[in-house]
């Protein structure tokens, strides 16, 4: 087997970095969703079925990103985390971490893969709130 010479090294190092940069933006440009200025029309649904609860509200907002926006939605109970807004219930319907009951955040019936922070409000979309069982 031979060895690698020190210049060969280098050149398998930088072509592995740009390899790796190139994921990293091309993740970003598929993940990337523009805000939107001006008022956005959608949807939020908020759904339970523990509690027995489904309820569909239209609504209108000049905010940018969800989290914000759930910041002033009533009936809404949440805390500010290190990871940004922490939604544990609505109207008295809590999370219940003891039996895995927690709230996910789905964008037109899609879990989302972002916090509520970096979710931008959409003219249109459909913003559920499920709660869930299980991790």
């Amino acid at each position: 087997m031979e060895k690698w010479t020190k210049k060969q090294k280098i050149i398998l190092v930088a072509v592995f970095a740009v390899i790796v940069a190139a994921i990293g933006i091309t993740a970003g440009v598929l993940n990337y969703r523009a805000t939107q200025e001006g008022v956005k029309y959608f949807q939020v649904v908020v759904t339970s079925e523990r509690d027995g609860y489904s309820e569909t509200m239209e609504c209108k907002s000049y905010e940018e990103y969800l989290g914000k926006f759930m910041r002033t939605f009533e009936g809404c109970e949440w805390q500010d985390s290190e990871y940004g807004i922490y939604i544990s219930g609505f109207n008295g319907m809590k999370e219940d971490t003891d039996n895995q009951y927690w709230w996910c955040v789905m964008v037109n019936g899609e879990a989302a893969t972002i916090g509520a922070d970096e979710i931008p409000l959409q003219d249109g979309e459909t913003y559920s709130f499920v709660l869930m069982q299980g991790w």
